[in-house]
Formats: C-alpha cells, structure tokens, sequence
C-alpha cells in the first residue's frame, strides 16, 4: 500500500498564468510557459485563451530571485499560442508543444521562435501538442490531446469527451512528425525510459506504456498503471495524471492535476509513494540535472515550486553523451 508524506516544498515563484513545461536547458537555465491570459478580474479564462491573437509565453526564471521574463511570445499567421509543454535540444534550443500552433523551437541565442510543425506526414492538421520528449538518439515523441491547431476552432467535446488524442514521432533532423496508429483520451505527459515509451492519458486515470521495437514504431500498448481516484473540483469532474519524471532508481514521479499529489511508481508501475502537495493542481515537473531538487509548477497560484527527492533524477537527452 502506497505511503503518504509530506515534503517539504519552496514557491520559487508565481504569476505564470497556467503554469507549465518546467525544464532546464544546456547552459543552466530554467525555462517554464504560462499558456492562459489573466482577466482584469485576475481570473484565468479557459475559454478565452483560443480567441484569435491571444498568445501565452515562454518565461525564463531566476531560481534564485524568483524573478521571470517573458523571452518568447509565439504567434504566426495572426494566430496566438499556448505552449504547453517544454524539452531542450542539445545546443540548448527549447523544444515547445503548442495546444494552437503544434511543434515551435525557441532559439535563447537569437530569441526567435519556428513554427517547425503543423501538419503531419499524411497532411493532416497537427492536433494541438501538450507535451513531448527526446529519445536516446534525439528523436522527438509528442502527445496531441486538442482538436487540430490554428486555424481550425477548438473543439472541447472532442478533446475532452472522444478518444481523439494523438501520438507523433519527430526523427531527428526531420519537421514532418508521422502520427502513430493509437488513439487516447487526452493523452497528456509523456516520458521515455530505456525501450519504454509512456503517456498519461488523463481521462482515464491511466499511465499506458509501449515498447519500442525501432526507431519510431511502437508495439504491445497495455496500462503500466492507474492513478487513485481523487475529488476534481472542477465544472467537468476533470482530472488525472498530467506531467512526469523518472529518478535515477526508475520510479515515475506524475503530477496528479486535481489530486494534489505527486503519485510515485517504481520501476514496474506499483504506486509506492504519494508526495502530498501545498495545491491542488500540480501541471509537471522537471529535476535540475545532476540533482535532488525537482520544480514542479502548478495551477492554483500559477507557480513554480521546488523540494528535495530521495534520489536524483534521471538525466535527459540532451545531459548525456552519445
């Protein structure tokens, strides 16, 4: 049976209006998005943030001072973006999964910002892209939860009612992502460990994992595991497993949006270990490189946290050499 603890847990800072994508690139900095634009009223509109030309913002953070800068506010063809979610190349590029706009790369040494991606091999529309991760030989894998991207309306019963969410594979040095022939219902974080691929599919509640047989072709879908039920306080009853990270033991930390946990399974998905959090809705997490200390940002004061974990976490691609 799993273990509740309390840790203890910092607010770096907060203002980052729908706090996302926390990650570290190659030269040390932290970089975390904020996808929703804040109301006068100071309340985040859901809705609002699909209207044309309304963008969110990649923010670089100050650790130290907790201070943040906008360094990047995606828009193309009059469209506005929401980046969701954030991985770092090799030369330190911050790959980004756009819900409008589909697969960006924001340069630090210029400052500008590529819409890389918005149709897949076959030409379909990318659906809108929430998160993503590099493999061992820098190919790209992205989660697609949204109906497709920019221009097309959104359309939430899609979203969040039908298995409509899609699963890309980038290889490296290509922009045309081919879709995978799987389907989910809003598949959310992702992460990769060895030969295993996993994706949290938050409607279910569910962690499904596949193996990777070869590069870019996947075999033996099957539910790794299932996150407790938890009271979502929200309109929808909407909540589940969101972002994640491996340690360097091989357990899974993911954020429980709407549970208030960071829920912790070991190596072969038993849940272990239930990280109480100071909010409800934790978004992702993201450990500094060779280091303990994991950031975690969060949707009840829009902020980005840090704590101390047991051990390490495991080092990403672009921390390792080839």
């Amino acid at each position: 049976m799993a273990v509740t603890i309390e840790l203890k847990f910092k607010k770096i800072c907060d203002g980052l209006d729908g706090s996302e994508g926390p990650v570290f690139n190659t030269k040390g900095d932290f970089y975390a998005v904020a996808p929703m634009p804040t109301l006068e009223d100071g309340r985040v509109e859901e809705a609002s943030q699909f209207l044309d030309k309304i963008a969110g913002n990649l923010h670089k953070v100050n650790l130290d001072t907790g201070e943040h800068e906008v360094v990047c506010t995606p828009q193309f063809e009059g469209y506005g973006g929401r980046p969701a979610g954030c991985q770092s190349d090799k030369n330190g590029n911050i790959w980004i999964a756009d819900m409008r706009l589909g697969i960006l790369k924001y340069s630090p040494e210029d400052g500008k910002c590529q819409q890389l991606s918005k149709v897949d091999s076959s030409g379909n529309a990318l659906n809108g892209c929430n998160d993503l991760v590099f493999d061992k030989d820098g190919n790209l894998w992205v989660t697609g939860p949204g109906s497709p991207i920019a221009p097309s309306a959104e359309d939430r019963t899609l979203i969040f009612q039908k298995p409509s969410g899609r699963l890309y594979f980038l290889e490296n040095g290509n922009t045309i992502p081919v879709a995978m022939d799987e389907t989910f219902r809003f598949c959310n974080g992702i992460a990769i460990r060895d030969n295993l691929l996993l994706v949290a599919e938050t409607m279910t509640r569910s962690i499904i994992v596949f193996d990777v047989v070869s590069s870019g072709k996947l075999s033996n879908r099957r539910v790794w595991a299932t996150l407790p039920k938890a009271d979502y306080d929200n309109p929808m009853n909407v909540g589940g497993p969101d972002g994640m990270d491996f340690d360097v033991n091989g357990n899974l930390l993911v954020a429980h949006h709407g549970g208030g946990h960071l829920e912790v399974f070991s190596a072969n998905g038993v849940l272990k270990t239930r990280i109480k959090c100071p909010f409800k809705q934790p978004s992702n997490l993201h450990f500094k490189p060779a280091s303990r200390t994991c950031y975690v940002t969060e949707h009840d004061f829009n902020g980005v946290w840090e704590f101390e974990w047991e051990c390490e976490g495991m080092p990403m691609y672009h921390f390792t050499s080839q």
